[in-house]
Parts: C-alpha cells; sequence; structure tokens
C-alpha cells in the first residue's frame, strides 16, 4: 500500500498542472493516470510502471510524446481503446488485457483496472492500476496447448471413441480417427457417404439388440453399461466390438462411448468351445481337480468326491458369497476368491488365483484357472475350472538366498533389522542398534511386535501396525502372492520425541525348510516425510488465508459423502462477504487481503474439529459440517458463522455475512448438487438483504 499522506507528484514533461495529488510511487504495482481524450495524453505514471517497460521518466515521455496509446502494443491498441472508451464517459470501472511495448523492444501482458473520475480542474481522467500478466498469459497458452495435445490424444488412442445421441437414431456428433479406422473409413469418407449414424455400421441382426439395450439401461438410470455387438466395415467386413457406454446424467441426453476391437476374442472363444465331459476327461489325466460353475445361475458343479473334501454339495448355490459365509475361505484370501468369480459373471473370458481354504479343521492353498465358454450370442454360459492343491509348492520357492543378500546390504541404513521364521513363529536374529534394539528374552515374533508395540509406536498409527505386522496375515499375504510390504508410521525416539520411520518387509521361502522368512527392515524417514508433508499442505491450503482450497473442499466433501453411512445428514453452506468489494475498493486490496485473513480465523474460531472450511475465491467461503441434523443446533451453528463474519472497520466502512445452506441427502447426494442448491440459498439471502441465512427449499428453483 502507498503511504497514507499524499505525495505532490511532478506531471510529465509538456503536461498541464491539474489541481489535485496523488501517491503513487510508493505503490508497489503500476499506477497511470491519463486524460480521457484521444491517444490518452499522460498525466503521471509511478515508478512501479516506469520499472516494468524499463524506462526513466524522461525517457518514456520521449518514446509516447506524451499519449499513453503510443505504448501499447499496435494489436491491441484498438481493442484496449474500445474498452476504455465505452466505459469512461460514464465513470464506469473498466478491466483490459493488453499488452505494452519495453523500452529493450520486448512488450510485457498487462491487466489495466481503472475508472474515470472528474479532476479538479473539471477534466475527465482515468486512474488505472495495471498488473503483470505475463505468468497468466503463458499459464493460458499452455493449456491451450495442452487442450490441443488432448485432442491428439484422443485421436491417437488405440480404440474408438465417439459421443452418440441416446435416441433410436444414434447419430454421431463426435468420433476420433480410431473410431472411423477400425472400420477402415477416413472422417472424410464417412461424411462423403453421409454416415452421421452409429446404425450405419452396426450388424443388421445387432440392432433392435443394441437399442432395446440402450432403452432399458436408460430407463433403469444406470450410467455406466456396456454392449457387445458386430460391425461392418467399409468392406463389408464382419468384426465384433466391446462397447462401454456412459449417460451423463448432466446431459442425459448423450451416450460416450469406447469401442474396443474383441475379433480375435471372439474367434478364440470358438476354438475353446468344447463339451464339458471331453473337459472333464482331459483334467482326470492331469491330476487336477475340475469343477463347471454357472455364472448365471451362480452354481458350482463338481463330483460328490471332489465336493466332500472341501465340505460342499456337488451343486453349491450362491457361489462364491456361499463359500466366504460358510468359512470355506481363509479371511486373507477373501478378497481375492471374490474377484476369481466376479471376472467370470462379468464376461472376462480367463483368469486365475490362489487362495487359502478349508480342509477338514485347517486351511490349505488351492491354485485356481478358468476359462469361459460363450454362447453363439456372446454371453458367458459355462466356464471351466481347474484347480490344485499347490501347499507344498508354494513353500518351495528358491529366492532365498537372493533376498538375504540384498538386505544385509540394507542394514548399513537402517535402524533396525529383524530376521524371523514367520511359519514357526521364532525370532532369528537382529541388528541391535538404536531403536531396533530388543530384550535378550524375546525369542518369537509376537514377542518381537508385542514389545514394539508397547515402547515405540506412536498411538494413533498403532491400529494399522498391529494389522501390518499380524503373523497370520502376513502368512496369508505370502501365500496370495504378495512377497513385499512398505509402510511409513511415527516412532518415539529415546527422548520420548516423534519421527517418521519406514517400516520394510520381505517375505521369502526357506529353500530347505519351506519355511517362510520375514525380513524387517526399518528405516528414518523424517527429514523426508516432513519435507512431502509440507509440500502437501502447500498444494491443499489457499495461500492467502490458510484454509482448504477449492479443489481440496472439492475432493474431501466428495470423499466424505462417498464414505457417508444410511441416515447420516451433513450441510454444506456458501457464505459470501457483504460489503467486501467497496471495502476493498475504499481501503485498497491489501487491506482486503488482511480482512480475509481476519474472517477465516474467526470462521475457524467457532468451527468444529472435524468441519471443513475453504476459500473458493475472491470473498467467497464454503463450510461443510458433517454429522449434523436439520434443527436448531444447525441454526446456532448459521448464526455463529454469520456472527463470525460480522466486523466493523470505522468511517460507515463494515462487513457482514450471507450464508446459503444445502442439506444432504434432503437436497443433494454430491458436492455439485449441494454447491448449486446452496448457492441458490445463498442468492435468496442477499435478495433478502443480505447479513442473513437462508436454508434451500424446492422453491428457490422457480
Amino acid at each position: 500500500m502507498a503511504a497514507e499522506q499524499d505525495i505532490e507528484f511532478t506531471p510529465l514533461q509538456g503536461m498541464p498542472a491539474t489541481p489535485f495529488r496523488i501517491g503513487g510511487d510508493d505503490l508497489s504495482c503500476a499506477l497511470v493516470v491519463c486524460g480521457a481524450e484521444k491517444d490518452y495524453p499522460l498525466i503521471y505514471v509511478n515508478e512501479a510502471f516506469l520499472a516494468c517497460v524499463g524506462y526513466s521518466r524522461t525517457e518514456f515521455f520521449e518514446k509516447t510524446g506524451g499519449y499513453y496509446a503510443a505504448v501499447i502494443h499496435p494489436e491491441d491498441r484498438e481493442r484496449a481503446r474500445a474498452i476504455v472508451d465505452e466505459a469512461a464517459p460514464e465513470g464506469r470501472a473498466f478491466s483490459a488485457e493488453y499488452r505494452v511495448m519495453k523500452k529493450d523492444g520486448g512488450a510485457v501482458w498487462l491487466r489495466e483496472a481503472g475508472r474515470a473520475l472528474l479532476a479538479g480542474d473539471g477534466c475527465l481522467i482515468t486512474v488505472s492500476v495495471c498488473r503483470d500478466l505475463g505468468r497468466e498469459v503463458a499459464l493460458r497458452e499452455r493449456l491451450k496447448q495442452r487442450g490441443r495435445q488432448l485432442q491428439d490424444l484422443m485421436d491417437a488412442l488405440p480404440c474408438g471413441i465417439c459421443r452418440v445421441t441416446a435416441d433410436d437414431s444414434l447419430s454421431i456428433i463426435y468420433a476420433n480417427n480410431y473410431f472411423y479406422s477400425m472400420l477402415n473409413y477416413t472422417p472424410g469418407k464417412a461424411a462423403e457417404r453421409h454416415l452421421h449414424s452409429v446404425e450405419a455400421f452396426i450388424h443388421p441382426r445387432d440392432m433392435k439388440m443394441v437399442r432395446s439395450t440402450i432403452r432399458e439401461n436408460i430407463a433403469q438410470g444406470r450410467t455406466f453399461f456396456e454392449l457387445e455387438h458386430r460391425f461392418f466395415d467399409s468392406a463389408g467386413k464382419v468384426l465384433w466390438a466391446l462397447i462401454r457406454c456412459r449417460l451423463d446424467p448432466e446431459e442425459p441426453g448423450y451416450l460416450t462411448c469406447v469401442l474396443f476391437d474383441i475379433t480375435s476374442r471372439k474367434r478364440m472363444e470358438e476354438d475353446l468351445r468344447l463339451s464339458e465331459e471331453k473337459s472333464r476327461i482331459a483334467f482326470r489325466h492331469t491330476g487336477k481337480v475340475m469343477a463347471v460353475y454357472d455364472p448365471v445361475g451362480h452354481i458350482l458343479f463338481q463330483s460328490e468326491e471332489d465336493a466332500a473334501v472341501l465340505g460342499v454339495p456337488p451343486a453349491m448355490p450362491g457361489v462364491p458369497e456361499s463359500f466366504v459365509t460358510n468359512g470355506i475361505v481363509a479371511e486373507e484370501s477373501v478378497e481375492s476368491f471374490l474377484r476369481f468369480y466376479h471376472s467370470m459373471q462379468r464376461g472376462i473370458p480367463s483368469g486365475e488365483t490362489n487362495v487359502k481354504l478349508k480342509i477338514a479343521d485347517h486351511f490349505e492353498w488351492f491354485s485356481g484357472r478358468y476359462t469361459l465358454i460363450f454362447d453363439t450370442e456372446g454371453n458367458p454360459r459355462r466356464s471351466i475350472i481347474s484347480y490344485e492343491n499347490v501347499t507344498e509348492q508354494r513353500e518351495k520357492e528358491l529366492a532365498y538366498q537372493k533376498w538375504i543378500q540384498f538386505f544385509k546390504t540394507q542394514q548399513e541404513n537402517s535402524i533396525g533389522y529383524y530376521e524371523f521364521n514367520l511359519t514357526k513363529n521364532i525370532y532369528e536374529g537382529n541388528e541391535r542398534r538404536n531403536s531396533g534394539s530388543l530384550p535378550e528374552d524375546v525369542k518369537s515374533f509376537s514377542e518381537t511386535m508385542e514389545y514394539i508395540f508397547s515402547h515405540y509406536i506412536y498411538e494413533e498409527d498403532l491400529p494399522a501396525y498391529q494389522s501390518i505386522f499380524d503373523r497370520e496375515k502376513l502368512l496369508g499375504k505370502f501365500y496370495s502372492g504378495q512377497r513385499e510390504i512398505h509402510f511409513e508410521h511415527r516412532r518415539f525416539n529415546a527422548d520420548g520425541s516423534l519421527y517418521w520411520a519406514s517400516a520394510g518387509i520381505q517375505l521369502v521361502p526357506d529353500p530347505l525348510t519351506n519355511d517362510v522368512k520375514a525380513f524387517i527392515l526399518i528405516k528414518d524417514i523424517d527429514a523426508q516425510k516432513k519435507k512431502d508433508l509440507e509440500l502437501r499442505c502447500l498444494l491443499e491450503l489457499d495461500a492467502l488465508t490458510g484454509l482448504l482450497n477449492r479443489a481440496t473442499v472439492v475432493e474431501r466433501v466428495t470423499e466424505m459423502l462417498r464414505r457417508s453411512a444410511s441416515g447420516m445428514e451433513h450441510a454444506l453452506i456458501m457464505l459470501d462477504l457483504d460489503n467486501f468489494k467497496l471495502l476493498n475498493d475504499s481501503r485498497g486490496h491489501q487491506f482486503g487481503d488482511e480482512v480475509l485473513k481476519s474472517v477465516a480465523d474467526s470462521l475457524r474460531d467457532v468451527l468444529r474439529r472435524h468441519d471443513l472450511c475453504g476459500r473458493l475465491g475472491g470473498d467467497e467461503f464454503v463450510v461443510f459440517l458433517p454429522h449434523i441434523p436439520a434443527g436448531r443446533e444447525l441454526e446456532k451453528r448459521l448464526e455463529a458463522l454469520r456472527g463470525a463474519t460480522a466486523k466493523d472497520y470505522g468511517g460507515g466502512l463494515s462487513i457482514t455475512g450471507s450464508l446459503g445452506l444445502a442439506r444432504f441427502p434432503l437436497d443433494g447426494a454430491n458436492f455439485d448438487e449441494l454447491y448449486r442448491k446452496a448457492d441458490l440459498a445463498l442468492y435468496e439471502a442477499k435478495r433478502r438483504g443480505r447479513d442473513r441465512f437462508v436454508i434451500y427449499h424446492p422453491d428457490l428453483e422457480e
């Protein structure tokens, strides 16, 4: 800000003196005062402006001849004039972006924000503040380039992408180059033949199915669905495509589709079509067990002998969920087991897994593979599954020495190193240094973990640490194929201070005993972790107020809404400062910035620990109150927020707050819906006289 007292200025050479005073050379931003006449006769420019263009005051006058228009880039001059000339006679504020020529022959982009005023001698003048837009303009150009690159990327993707009308005509709004190349066309060739609808490419026998599927999914409100059907290319050749469709709720009249050529897959499926009986005979010669799965009816069929091993009936219904609920699948294998069967239900042609299943009173490991058999319409009808007991095989992997050597070399950079036999629950070694030391009487993995839990691990990280360092779960991860685990956590130093550490776990089978070994390495990552956390904080917070920035608010509110359980109620509040622009214009932007910081501090003081508060930009804030039902408590919160914004700065300048509120789930299920309705309520609060809150109701839509 300029000094509060006015500073008498000397006009540029040849310019008439005017009976007013300007305090400008203390301003950090560029200030320009001109006559509101043709070519804008210069009255005053401050040192910040002269520094921006690289001229001395005398040089600048000589170069421009005393007219500001002379320094504006010729390509931008008329556009800038039009903006100023339209606003100046009416005394309105104006804003223009243009380039000015520098002394070195270059140009700098400026944003001029000004207003026409009447000087003491009755002359109309313009007073403007100019800001360097160089970085912003460069950023815009980069964004344009990114847009062009995105378009190029769309055209280069190895899949067809198109946007069509969601009706029976299926008219093409947009299609990338690959879409046409899949069908042996170019965009120009398709246009010449007037092929403006997807119907022109779809096999006639599939058209009825395509239309009915689209209608059904739209009627049921599905935003994502898939189709598989045939196309004709330009030469009349038939190809199969998988089409993944998205219906945008904001634009329900259009479908965005991604097409994948699956002709080769269809041919392979036809080649793999075998009778179930022939498959059984083939599997008997391999020593594996065969089962048949119905992905539509969710029934698993196997022989009575094989079913008895798992303790299930020969025709097991409700698979895979029934296996899980009956306790046949070990906890660490549930996810893999479900994913294996859900892949069949989704029509993925083949897959494999390793899972731990209960045999009598204990669990053993099984390796399974499947291949789907499709009907003539391309729908999955049966899955042929082969599986075998691989418990011994999985315990004989021979990577032991490799990882032993690797971890030996890593010990020098660690603060703790441990070796365990997980299978036998035995502690086998440790570099006894720093926080990695253990008492002599600790002999097992379980005892080691109990000691570490109680002596070194920060309480907030303890539940996650205990879950990861659970012996049974680690063994389960090993047999599921996960051999390497990393976990960041906080630990206590000897003096009680906290630091960040990384725990690296490597699970390796012993080649001689088949026992599972665990090598654990603890490293101090405190310095780097703190840098990472500081960087994350900078990326998530508004630089001026320290509140969350727009992107972070949207992300966190969206995540909280997504995780909300049934019956939870939340509130999204839009908050706007009344009279802030007047105060900002009267006292200056730096004072306005201090006001925004003060309001942010006041809002923090009245918010609860888990409430979210962010600045969307300017004097617009957003507040998210989780777990708060409608009623008196909510209204008290709104009053507290409104009161936190009320500030009197003297001289007739004060601000208050207007608030608009929308409720979850009553008024919307996502951020965009709640934001729109809270904004409507905010507008109504402004309309009613400001300094109040309004809760959204449907009448506001009218």
